[in-house]
């Protein structure tokens, strides 16, 4: 994780709910960025980990 509560984790150790967060909150919607691109890629994934968020 490049930055933020979670700073230099995995991205796979990085709680659902967190990744939820910065997508609900539109912190990280440059395309390119890695944190997106996990977001993107493991979408179903995370949405059974935090299934209580709206994702889109």
């Amino acid at each position: 994780m490049p930055f933020g509560k979670y700073k230099g984790r995995k991205m796979e150790d990085v709680p659902a709910d967190y990744f939820h967060y910065l997508w609900t909150h539109g912190l990280d919607r440059d395309f390119s960025s890695p944190v997106h691109r996990y977001i993107r890629e493991n979408m179903d994934a995370l949405m059974k980990d935090h299934p209580d968020g709206i994702w889109e």
